[in-house]
Protein backbone atom coordinates (compact mmCIF):
# COMPACT_ATOMS: atom_id res chain seq x y z
CA UNK A 1 0.00 0.00 0.00
CA UNK A 2 2.56 2.63 1.11
CA UNK A 3 4.96 1.49 -2.44
CA UNK A 4 1.70 2.16 -4.76
CA UNK A 5 1.43 5.46 -2.80
CA UNK A 6 5.04 6.11 -3.82
CA UNK A 7 5.28 4.97 -6.92
CA UNK A 8 1.51 7.47 -7.82
CA UNK A 9 3.79 10.09 -5.90
CA UNK A 10 6.58 9.66 -8.00
CA UNK A 11 4.13 9.83 -11.60
CA UNK A 12 2.92 13.03 -10.24
CA UNK A 13 6.26 14.94 -10.01
CA UNK A 14 7.09 17.04 -12.89
CA UNK A 15 10.52 18.46 -13.98
CA UNK A 16 10.67 22.12 -12.25
CA UNK A 17 10.82 25.17 -15.08
CA UNK A 18 13.84 27.54 -14.87
CA UNK A 19 12.50 30.66 -16.62
CA UNK A 20 15.33 32.97 -15.74
CA UNK A 21 18.60 32.17 -15.73
CA UNK A 22 20.39 33.69 -12.38
CA UNK A 23 24.00 33.06 -13.32
CA UNK A 24 23.64 34.83 -16.41
CA UNK A 25 22.47 37.74 -14.42
CA UNK A 26 25.14 36.99 -11.76
CA UNK A 27 27.79 36.91 -14.93
CA UNK A 28 26.69 40.10 -16.12
CA UNK A 29 26.88 42.14 -13.38
CA UNK A 30 30.25 40.70 -12.35
CA UNK A 31 31.47 41.43 -15.93
CA UNK A 32 30.12 44.99 -15.14
CA UNK A 33 31.77 45.50 -11.96
CA UNK A 34 35.39 45.02 -13.18
CA UNK A 35 34.85 46.82 -16.26
CA UNK A 36 34.04 49.46 -13.63
CA UNK A 37 36.89 48.81 -11.48
CA UNK A 38 39.40 48.57 -14.59
CA UNK A 39 38.24 52.12 -15.57
CA UNK A 40 38.72 53.43 -11.24
CA UNK A 41 42.47 51.40 -11.50
CA UNK A 42 43.13 53.29 -14.98
CA UNK A 43 42.42 56.65 -13.70
CA UNK A 44 44.49 55.94 -10.59
CA UNK A 45 47.36 55.04 -12.61
CA UNK A 46 47.57 57.81 -14.64
CA UNK A 47 49.16 60.02 -12.00
CA UNK A 48 52.27 57.76 -11.81
CA UNK A 49 52.51 57.88 -15.70
CA UNK A 50 51.86 61.42 -15.91
CA UNK A 51 54.52 61.91 -13.51
CA UNK A 52 56.91 59.16 -15.61
CA UNK A 53 56.14 61.58 -18.78
CA UNK A 54 56.96 64.82 -17.34
CA UNK A 55 60.35 63.41 -16.20
CA UNK A 56 60.95 62.60 -19.65
CA UNK A 57 60.32 65.05 -21.23
CA UNK A 58 62.64 67.33 -18.53
CA UNK A 59 65.37 64.57 -19.79
CA UNK A 60 64.47 65.81 -23.35
CA UNK A 61 64.28 69.49 -22.93
CA UNK A 62 66.68 69.96 -20.11
CA UNK A 63 70.31 68.78 -21.02
CA UNK A 64 71.28 68.68 -17.39
CA UNK A 65 68.66 66.79 -15.99
CA UNK A 66 68.03 62.48 -16.77
CA UNK A 67 64.98 60.35 -16.32
CA UNK A 68 66.81 58.49 -13.22
CA UNK A 69 68.15 61.54 -11.72
CA UNK A 70 64.93 63.39 -11.59
CA UNK A 71 63.35 60.01 -10.47
CA UNK A 72 66.03 59.90 -7.37
CA UNK A 73 65.11 63.42 -6.92
CA UNK A 74 61.16 62.97 -6.15
CA UNK A 75 62.24 59.94 -3.89
CA UNK A 76 64.46 62.06 -1.88
CA UNK A 77 62.21 64.52 -1.46
CA UNK A 78 59.12 63.29 -1.27
CA UNK A 79 59.60 60.00 0.09
CA UNK A 80 55.75 58.30 1.22
CA UNK A 81 54.38 60.17 -1.74
CA UNK A 82 56.89 58.32 -4.71
CA UNK A 83 56.25 54.93 -2.42
CA UNK A 84 52.66 55.44 -2.62
CA UNK A 85 52.61 56.75 -6.46
CA UNK A 86 54.75 53.93 -7.83
CA UNK A 87 54.84 50.81 -5.61
CA UNK A 88 51.71 50.60 -3.36
CA UNK A 89 49.44 52.05 -5.68
CA UNK A 90 51.04 49.80 -9.02
CA UNK A 91 50.67 46.77 -6.74
CA UNK A 92 46.76 47.68 -5.14
CA UNK A 93 45.91 48.14 -8.96
CA UNK A 94 47.58 44.42 -9.20
CA UNK A 95 45.82 42.26 -6.82
CA UNK A 96 42.09 44.62 -7.57
CA UNK A 97 42.66 43.07 -11.66
CA UNK A 98 43.55 39.96 -10.35
CA UNK A 99 41.04 39.52 -8.28
CA UNK A 100 38.72 40.77 -11.02
CA UNK A 101 40.06 38.52 -13.53
CA UNK A 102 39.44 35.42 -11.21
CA UNK A 103 35.56 36.21 -10.21
CA UNK A 104 35.08 36.70 -14.09
CA UNK A 105 37.13 33.44 -14.85
CA UNK A 106 35.14 31.45 -12.29
CA UNK A 107 32.31 32.33 -12.66
CA UNK A 108 31.85 31.91 -16.52
CA UNK A 109 32.93 27.91 -15.82
CA UNK A 110 36.03 27.63 -17.95
CA UNK A 111 35.32 29.91 -21.28
CA UNK A 112 37.08 29.93 -24.45
CA UNK A 113 40.11 31.18 -24.18
CA UNK A 114 39.62 34.60 -27.14
CA UNK A 115 36.04 35.06 -25.09
CA UNK A 116 37.67 35.19 -22.08
CA UNK A 117 40.38 37.74 -22.99
CA UNK A 118 38.47 39.64 -24.95
CA UNK A 119 35.98 40.20 -21.39
CA UNK A 120 39.37 40.62 -19.25
CA UNK A 121 41.56 42.52 -22.12
CA UNK A 122 41.84 45.87 -20.27
CA UNK A 123 42.72 44.21 -16.64
CA UNK A 124 45.38 42.63 -18.28
CA UNK A 125 46.58 45.79 -19.99
CA UNK A 126 46.38 47.37 -16.56
CA UNK A 127 48.38 44.59 -14.83
CA UNK A 128 50.93 45.39 -17.32
CA UNK A 129 51.41 48.71 -17.29
CA UNK A 130 51.38 48.91 -13.40
CA UNK A 131 54.45 46.29 -13.66
CA UNK A 132 56.44 49.02 -15.69
CA UNK A 133 55.64 51.27 -13.57
CA UNK A 134 57.20 49.50 -10.93
CA UNK A 135 59.73 48.32 -12.78
CA UNK A 136 60.38 51.88 -13.99
CA UNK A 137 60.68 53.10 -10.50
CA UNK A 138 63.39 50.34 -9.28
CA UNK A 139 65.25 51.03 -11.87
Amino acid sequence: MEMENFEKKLSEITKPRVSDLKHEDILADTITKVKDKSVVSLWWLVIPLYIIAAFVMKSFFMPSASFVSSLHELADKHGYTAVLLFIVLPVIIIVANLVSIKQVYFLSGSPKTINFLRIVITNILLIVISLSVLLIYFL
